[in-house]
């Protein structure tokens, strides 16, 4: 439906004066045209012409840039997105546990939160780089700050009487830390995943679109610098699918570390009717 949608507008908005730049692009011209024309960002002097020095425009060449780019990206995400997340679940865990640390750590931390993540793009890029290292510290510390709000509020959340029947056995502090309150919080954690992973995503493609050289960002600017709306286009529905895909997999590991979780069968929600 939203094709259709789509294609109808493509077809009824007014033409733009620039034929490689159709106001909305039709679904042929983005899959045609536009998709040949990716193969302008195929820097690589082998397996495929280089437009750039002179060779001709081919759909081997379109796929290989767009593989090679979209490759850049889903690195920087990943690797991004686990170090920050790694990072802000041990700092929540941490704070959580020691009121001395969430004393000394917890207000400069929250404080940094507030800063707009895209406003720091300049800044890191000037403390780190435009380059991968620049834009993985970016992700990171996107990931890490939200993923610390959240671990905190997670074992806050943690029912004291869960704590308090493990007091009740004789575990120590720290065993009720590890057998208790960690696992309570994951199902938490895991609900606060996928806007952290979607986060990630967007800090990616700030930071490419602003400073670094290379990934899908980067072929969005490119684009936009000739107006190739067809091309914007086509680089947004990758990086859609890109995102559907990372978000199956996380549900996917979701389903793998819950899996001690119960399962609430359909007949234990059916409302039991009252006797006559």
């Amino acid at each position: 439906m939203l094709l259709l949608i789509w294609e109808v507008i493509a077809h009824t908005v007014p033409k733009s004066p620039l034929r490689a730049s159709p106001i909305v692009p039709p679904i042929e011209f983005i899959f045609g045209e536009a998709l040949l024309g990716m193969s302008d960002y195929w820097k690589l002097p082998f397996l495929a012409p280089v437009p750039e020095l002179g060779g001709e425009q081919t759909y081997w060449g379109a796929f290989l840039a767009l593989g090679y780019h979209s490759a850049a990206t889903l690195m920087r995400v990943i690797v991004g997105f686990v170090i920050g997340s790694l990072v802000g679940l041990a700092l929540g865990l941490v704070c959580s546990w020691s009121a001395t640390v969430r004393r000394i750590v917890g207000g400069p931390l929250h404080l940094i939160r507030m800063c707009p993540l895209l406003a720091l793009i300049p800044l890191f890029q000037y403390w780190f780089g435009a380059n991968n290292i620049g834009a993985v510290i970016y992700i990171s510390y996107g990931v890490g700050v939200y993923y610390f709000v959240a671990t905190i509020n997670a074992v806050e959340n943690v029912p004291s009487r869960y704590l308090e029947s493990a007091a009740t056995f004789g575990a120590t502090q720290l065993q009720i830390y590890r057998w208790v309150t960690i696992p309570a919080v994951l199902p938490e954690l895991f609900s606060s995943i996928y806007l952290t992973l979607g986060l990630a995503w967007t800090a990616a493609i700030g930071a490419e679109y602003i400073g670094v050289d290379s990934g899908i960002g980067r072929m969005i600017i490119w684009a936009d610098y000739f107006s190739h709306t067809g091309r914007m286009a086509l680089v947004t529905i990758v990086i859609v699918i890109f995102s559907m895909l990372s978000f199956k997999a996380c549900d996917g590991l979701q389903r793998y570390l819950l899996r001690w979780m119960p399962k609430v069968s359909a007949a234990t929600t059916m409302p039991i009717p009252a006797a006559d």
